[in-house]
């Protein structure tokens, strides 16, 4: 529900205010696998493509976005799980390879 109500209504002001420039969104295939590259200037970035992209999109942000604790916490949780974030626990990477 959320996806739908930012596609309709905040994507407009988006578009607006930020002047976003999509290069290769004709390439975004209608369905399967595909990785989308940002350069990542802004956090909104990640929320921008969301709402820009022709498809669904899931993004990887920090596992701290889905922890936290008290009314902050909650928010922030249910914000990032409806916009399909998915939580990656940075520095895992050198425990694995011990």
């Amino acid at each position: 529900m959320l996806t739908f109500v930012a596609r309709a209504f905040v994507a407009p002001i988006a578009k607006a205010l930020y002047k976003p420039t999509i290069i290769g969104r004709d390439n975004l295939p209608a369905e399967g696998g595909v990785v989308v590259a940002s350069n990542h200037l802004s956090f909104i970035d990640s929320i921008i493509i969301s709402m820009l992209a022709r498809r669904r999109v899931s993004f990887l942000a920090k596992d701290e976005y889905f922890t936290g604790k008290g009314v902050k916490g909650a928010i922030s949780r249910n914000f990032f799980t409806s916009v399909g974030a998915i939580p990656v626990r940075r520095g895992a990477g050198q425990a694995a390879q011990e």
